[in-house]
């Protein structure tokens, strides 16, 4: 079994719902590690806006960007996990929590653009209740070794003027459970489009959607609320 190891420091809720697959770990040199067949994966979670917009005006981010860079060159895979929503002014500013931070739009997407050029990949998680999930369901989309299906994964979407959609981010990260292809993705999502519907539902509820046996619907189950696959 894959083990998701966190830094100590980081906050008991995302910890606690590791379960059995977690470790701290003091040495790790980001907030998230694991290792899949002999692959390091680092990943640095950045609450939004507070958090990152801090790590850019005391060069934290610019250090750990460094450190995830190196860890490419290395042959690994690094991370960015964006944890909550960015909010604007009229004039362009992110606000921070509610006023302007002096930062504008233009220049942090500019920054997150530089970033992913350099080949860190980004991770969207909504809320801290859903970070330990996002970070599981990643590990095992890289345990799959072969990715055929892409159509699934997340892009540019909507639900209507000055509202995102995290329905593709969702439709791929569902595929990231064991046992759950593209399309079986697609049911559970329509039964659960947030991971909190999701882990509200019993294994009987599993096993009513179409192509949900009792094997499937236990095992999703098991590996959702203790982490055992």
């Amino acid at each position: 079994m894959v083990t998701v190891m966190y830094h100590p420091t980081e906050p008991y809720e995302i910890k606690n719902d590791f379960g059995d697959i977690g470790m701290s770990n003091p040495n790790l040199p980001t907030d998230y590690g694991w290792f899949v067949s002999g692959r390091k994966t680092l990943v640095e979670r950045k609450h939004i806006p507070q958090d990152l917009l801090a790590s850019m005006n005391d060069g934290r981010l610019a250090r750990v960007t460094q450190l995830l860079i190196q860890n490419i060159e290395n042959g690994g895979r690094s991370y960015f996990l964006f944890e909550g929503f960015m909010r604007c002014n009229s004039s362009g500013f992110i606000l921070n929590p509610d006023r302007p931070s002096g930062w504008e739009i233009d220049k942090v997407s500019g920054i997150i653009s530089s970033i992913q050029a350099s080949g860190i990949e980004l991770l969207l998680s909504p809320s801290i209740k859903e970070t330990a999930l996002v970070l599981i369901s990643q590990m095992r989309w890289e345990m799959k070794g072969e990715h055929k299906s892409t159509r699934t994964r997340p892009g540019p979407a909507g639900d209507g003027w000055g509202k995102p959609s995290y329905s593709p981010y969702m439709l791929w990260a569902y595929q990231g459970f064991p046992g759950i292809g593209a399309e079986i993705a697609e049911i559970l999502y329509n039964a659960a489009p947030t991971f909190e519907d999701l882990l509200g539902m019993s294994i009987k509820d599993f096993s009513e959607l179409k192509r949900f046996g009792r094997k499937r619907s236990e095992g999703l189950y098991k590996f959702l609320h203790e982490g055992v696959l």
